[in-house]
């Protein structure tokens, strides 16, 4: 959800620097991508050990906790996720959604997009407890397929992540999978990827090649 269909990852780069201004550090491009897609606690403990900083995971959390609750309602849907959602939903397509964040974080991200968010069949968040094990391992899009739909196979699903670490999971859940990689938070090296296919933005996605039906 985070960077695939919510504009959120500039808003989680804001939080993360004004928390570390007064340390006289910023945020890292390399350290965000090991970041992205995984549970907020993995992610904390990944940003203080490689930024050293001398915080606690609840000292962080309770400052981002609370920038997170100002700034997250502004979050803007990112380019074509409307469209894709509602034509799935048109076409009777079932989807789910499978977040990393916690069901309090996602209910203050989507307040503003609740029509579109309304859309979906299934919504399993990070604290679910049925979710054992966070992404890279498979189990949230496991959990969130068979509350779609029980007689639903891995192979019939097609998953769409903007993180390395959920395509990661959803190779590991044996389904396919789409990289919308954002290109404002890409690295410096040589793209390289697990995924059925890599585009840079839900525009470019063609429904058609996956059995889909056209856009109108």
């Amino acid at each position: 959800m985070d960077g695939l269909l919510l504009d959120t990852e500039t808003i989680y780069s804001q939080v993360t620097n004004k928390i570390l201004e007064p340390y006289n550090k910023t945020f890292p491009i390399e350290t965000k991508l090991k970041m992205m897609g995984r549970d907020v606690r993995t992610a904390t403990e990944i940003l203080l050990a490689d930024l050293d900083l001398p915080l606690t995971f609840d000292e962080y959390d309770n400052q981002a906790t609370e920038l997170k609750q100002i700034y997250f309602g502004m979050a803007m849907m990112m380019p074509g996720a409307e469209r894709l959602i509602r034509h799935l939903n048109v076409h009777s397509i079932p989807i789910a959604l499978a977040t990393s964040s916690s069901k309090q974080m996602f209910e203050i991200k989507t307040a503003a997009h609740k029509d579109i968010f309304g859309l979906f069949g299934s919504i399993t968040c990070g604290d679910d407890p049925e979710v054992e094990n966070s992404k890279p391992a498979p189990d949230i899009f496991l959990t969130a397929m068979r509350r779609l739909d029980n007689g639903l196979e891995p192979e019939d699903c097609l998953v769409f992540e903007d993180a390395e670490n959920g395509v990661e999971a959803a190779r590991s859940a044996r389904m396919s999978s789409v990289w919308v990689q954002d290109l404002r938070f890409a690295g410096d090296g040589p793209v390289e990827s697990m995924a059925t296919e890599h585009i840079t933005s839900l525009l470019e996605f063609d429904p058609v090649k996956y059995g889909l039906p056209a856009y109108d």
